[in-house]
């Protein structure tokens, strides 16, 4: 036999259909959706997702989640994810990472979570971007005087602006009307040109 028509562990098993024959066996080859009603296919052969890392989070923001988690009854995913995208929120604008040497670049982070109806996104929305919310409204709070302030000193400028644009305006026509008019101008006479005539005797 040579080695061309020697045929490896996998040809043979391939060729068997083994994957379909243990799937049988294991009851898992069962007839499931076609076409655009089927789940979609993996771009990895690894269809388990590992857990969502908690312990990689600071202390306070790992508690949060797996409070929320538990009383809201859904997956640390959830979550996990609303935290990392509030923390990118509070953070943006604030703090860049430095990549090597001259390039930096903004820490910005853009989640999307996608859950079936009524997997209860909206309390979980709600419980983790209460913080951030609470927040902005203390701000707004603390500028509103500045902002009363600053409106205030606005409408005072424009009202000087506005007098002293109508203060020059009158300067300019006064000016105007006591500038003596020139003369008329007389329209010149052209001089007549005489011409002698020689008469002949």
């Amino acid at each position: 036999m040579t080695s061309r028509s020697r045929r490896t562990a996998h040809d043979i098993l391939t060729g068997l259909d083994a994957d379909r024959h243990l799937a049988v066996l294991h009851g898992e080859d069962t007839a499931g959706p076609q076409g655009w009603d089927a789940d979609p296919t993996p771009l990895t052969p690894r269809r388990l997702v590992p857990p969502f890392p908690v312990d990689a989070l600071p202390p306070w923001v790992a508690d949060m989640v797996l409070a929320v988690a538990e009383f809201t009854q859904t997956p640390l995913d959830l979550p996990g994810c609303l935290a990392l995208a509030a923390l990118s929120t509070a953070a943006g604008g604030r703090a860049e990472l430095e990549v090597r040497p001259g390039w930096r670049e903004p820490l910005n982070l853009y989640t999307v979570v996608a859950m079936p109806p009524g997997s209860r996104k909206s309390a979980v929305f709600a419980a983790m971007t209460a913080p951030l919310l609470e927040a902005e409204q203390t701000l707004v709070e603390q500028a509103r005087p500045r902002i009363v302030e600053a409106e205030l000193a606005k409408r005072i400028v424009q009202t000087e602006a506005e007098r002293r644009a109508k203060d020059a305006t009158q300067a300019r026509d006064d000016s105007a009307a006591r500038k003596p008019s020139p003369p008329p101008k007389t329209p010149r006479s052209r001089p007549t040109r005489l011409r002698s005539r020689r008469y002949r005797g």
